[in-house]
């Protein structure tokens, strides 16, 4: 495997991680043997922007004795409390999603913690008068959360809260099938 350093965090970090939005469709046994190996592979960058709920405790059991040599990239504003994927900009849901996606996966500590999915300058405007942006910061200063991230598929709105947030790391979307063919959540540009 081959690794890069985030050179704003110092992390060393593998060139493949691993996505999570299919892994519960596996089935556990299947999903955990997956995780180990691609662990045993070199693997240590996990995005849990998951289709579906199942995924996190699958994450935790295949994981949890290897917690200190991993890193887990969670989103805040996605909620997967009720099973599958849905997204909220209300400060008490993405705190009781949180705390549930921690609990799943056996860890006390998020190393990226995303500013989730802001498409639209609307969206940045309300996570941040919801207070959420300052739950990330509060998490940061308590060592909750390790480093910050973005996800986006428009450049402009990545452009104006670059502008507004120390970010650590940046989730771009780079599949044009996905963006211009998804609808509610296809806001990207050429």
């Amino acid at each position: 495997m081959k690794y890069r350093i985030n050179r704003k965090t110092g992390d060393r970090i593998s060139e493949i991680g691993i996505g999570s939005s299919y892994m519960h469709e596996a089935g556990k046994e299947e999903a955990i043997k997956a995780l180990r190996r691609a662990y045993e592979g070199g693997i240590n960058y996990f995005d849990l922007a998951a289709g579906h709920g199942d995924a996190f405790a699958i994450y935790g059991e295949a994981l949890h004795d290897v917690r200190d040599k991993i890193f887990y990239q969670i989103h805040f504003g996605a909620d997967y409390t009720k099973g599958d994927y849905g997204w909220s900009l209300d400060l008490n849901t993405i705190k009781a999603s949180v705390k549930w996606m921690l609990q799943r996966l056996q860890t006390d500590y998020i190393d990226y913690g995303f500013i989730h999915c802001q498409d639209e300058i609307a969206d940045w405007q309300t996570y941040k008068e919801n207070g959420i942006y300052d739950y990330i910061l509060e998490l940061k200063k308590k060592g909750i959360v390790k480093h910050i991230g973005l996800s986006s598929h428009t450049p402009k709105v990545i452009n104006a809260i670059l502008d507004e947030a120390d970010v650590d790391m940046l989730m771009f979307s780079v599949n044009p099938g996905y963006d211009y063919g998804q609808g509610q959540y296809a806001y990207g540009e050429v």
